[in-house]
């Protein structure tokens, strides 16, 4: 139930950008996975990961890699650097909507790792995952595990207003 005594409020702007946008999967755009796999049996062609191998037809790989780091480096560099281990700014947070392919690739991108690795991690639809940084510092990005995905507006207007102590 929401507490009467706090306003809440919404101040976010939605911007759209074609950086995240799903992985274009070329000639394969509409086939299933199993179709590929048979396709490429019949045709003498090794087993198909689109994490290594892209699309034909559509992006590789390092296509997906430039476009979703130049999204990180802005992210960072508008939302995160000015606010992130300084404790006299409000944190900012980004919501990013998009499909499971292009989000699992975002994550690990993210945490610094490359796209030819293959995620081992799922990420199921309508899922929500949290990335953020260890101790503060942009230097040390990280997926965090094990959290939900609630806000709590008391706490989150006591602490725009500056009203939450330090123990809380």
């Amino acid at each position: 139930k929401p507490n009467p005594d706090v306003r809440v409020r919404c101040d976010a702007s939605v911007e759209i950008t074609d950086d995240i946008r799903e992985w274009d999967y070329g000639d394969y755009e509409g086939v299933t996975s199993a179709e590929i796999r048979k396709q490429r049996e019949e045709k003498g062609l090794p087993k198909w990961d689109i994490w290594r191998d892209g699309c034909p037809g559509g992006e590789s790989p390092e296509d997906v890699t430039n476009r979703l780091n130049r999204l990180i480096d802005d992210i960072r560099k508008r939302w995160h650097a000015p606010v992130i281990g300084k404790k006299e700014n409000v944190p900012k947070d980004v919501l990013i909507v998009a499909h499971g392919h292009i989000l699992r690739a975002f994550a690990m991108l993210w945490v610094g790792k490359a796209i030819e690795d293959g995620p081992s991690m799922l990420l199921e639809a309508g899922g929500v995952g949290t990335l953020s940084y260890e101790h503060h510092s942009l230097e040390e990005p990280a997926i965090l595990l094990g959290g939900s995905f609630m806000v709590d507006v008391v706490e989150s207007a006591q602490v725009t207003s500056g009203q939450k102590d330090s123990s809380g």
